[in-house]
């Protein structure tokens, strides 16, 4: 069985490796990527054929048409989008992880989005 593939982009390391801890343990066989800034998130999912969900701390407008947006875009993944200007937004077309999140609220949001993912 292909182990999912998870990205989580987040500047700050104690949220990231958090976020990272959740999804570790709603996916226990997941592989899980964790980058601080766009360009190492981009560098790691090129390797990648594809990646399920791709937790962004980003603001949602333009995204798509960013690098980071194309690549996990091409590679089939949900985008969760997290941080202030996501928690603004008022569309409802995206999905936002709000604050703070524990592992409950995460596993919600992973439920509405399991059908992606190879074992959820």
């Amino acid at each position: 069985m292909t182990k999912s593939v998870y990205l989580v982009v987040e500047p700050i390391t104690i949220i990231a490796l958090d976020l990272a801890l959740c999804v570790q343990d709603y996916d226990p066989s997941a592989k899980i990527i964790v980058a601080h800034t766009s360009a190492e998130a981009v560098a790691a999912v090129v390797a990648q054929s594809a990646v399920c969900i791709a937790f962004v701390h980003a603001d949602p407008d333009g995204f798509d048409a960013s690098d980071l947006g194309k690549a996990v875009t091409k590679r089939g993944a949900a985008c969760v989008f997290m941080g202030d200007r996501a928690e603004r937004t008022t569309t409802g077309a995206i999905h936002v992880l709000q604050r703070p999140f524990s592992s409950e609220t995460l596993a919600t949001l992973l439920d509405g989005l399991c059908d992606r993912c190879v074992a959820a």
